[in-house]
């Protein structure tokens, strides 16, 4: 059966609705995908990291990166010293090569000034004075090196004898000795005892001016009887 040319001009309409819809759809769709793209660009921002949280890395950076330069400057400067101090080696021990390590550097004194010093000792039963240079340390330290040069130049004593403390107040100095002084003293007898005690407090008055004066001490302590001479006293020389 023949179709009516109303029902196909209705069928056609129907068609011309039908594309103009999609394509107001696919416009409408394209108008909304800025959106959705802006959208999704806020979503993205959000899933980064807090501002504080960045701000901590990029200071654990740095502080990284300046640790290891100082650590790295440290151990320059270090090797640069080591270097340097074996090279004073070099010149001021006459003939040690630079570089050798295990080298007792006790033994090795650099440029060090040397004082004179009058010392005064008994022998064959009188006073007598001998000219000696010793290394230069502290004031303390001279007069240990003294009384030690003292006790050598005796003769009468062992190495245990020997000065452990030096102390100093105004004209006063303080001896501190070992033990086995006084036990020296007595096989020294009275009269050498007396000139080895005047020969040290001669040589304090003498050499290591203010002192005058001498207070002798044995491990510490005063010692009030023991000894052939009066340990417990302050000794000077006569004005």
């Amino acid at each position: 059966m023949a179709r009516r040319k109303s029902d196909g001009y209705s069928e056609r309409y129907r068609e011309e609705m039908l594309e103009r819809e999609f394509e107001e759809r696919v416009k409408a769709k394209r108008k909304r995908s800025p959106r959705h793209s802006s959208s999704s660009q806020k979503r993205g921002k959000k899933t980064r990291a807090p501002l504080l949280l960045r701000v901590l890395a990029w200071c654990g950076v740095i502080l990284l990166c300046f640790v290891v330069g100082y650590l790295g400057a440290s151990s320059l400067l270090r090797l640069l010293d080591e270097r340097v101090f074996e090279r004073k080696i070099e010149v001021g021990s006459g003939g040690v090569e630079e570089g050798v390590r295990g080298t007792n550097f006790a033994d090795i004194r650099l440029d060090m000034q040397k004082t004179t010093l009058s010392l005064f000792y008994p022998k064959e039963g009188v006073l007598k004075e001998e000219k000696v240079e010793i290394i230069s340390r502290t004031f303390e330290g001279n007069i240990q090196d003294a009384v030690h040069k003292l006790l050598s130049l005796s003769n009468l004593f062992s190495n245990e004898v020997y000065v452990k403390h030096v102390f100093r107040n105004v004209d006063t100095v303080y001896l501190d000795f070992s033990g086995p002084f006084i036990s020296a003293l007595n096989t020294a007898g009275n009269n050498f005892s007396t000139q080895f005690i005047t020969g040290i407090v001669h040589t304090m008055r003498d050499n290591f001016h203010p002192i005058s004066k001498v207070r002798f001490l044995v491990d510490s302590k005063i010692v009030s009887s023991g000894a052939p001479v009066d340990l417990a006293v302050v000794w000077q020389l006569p004005r």
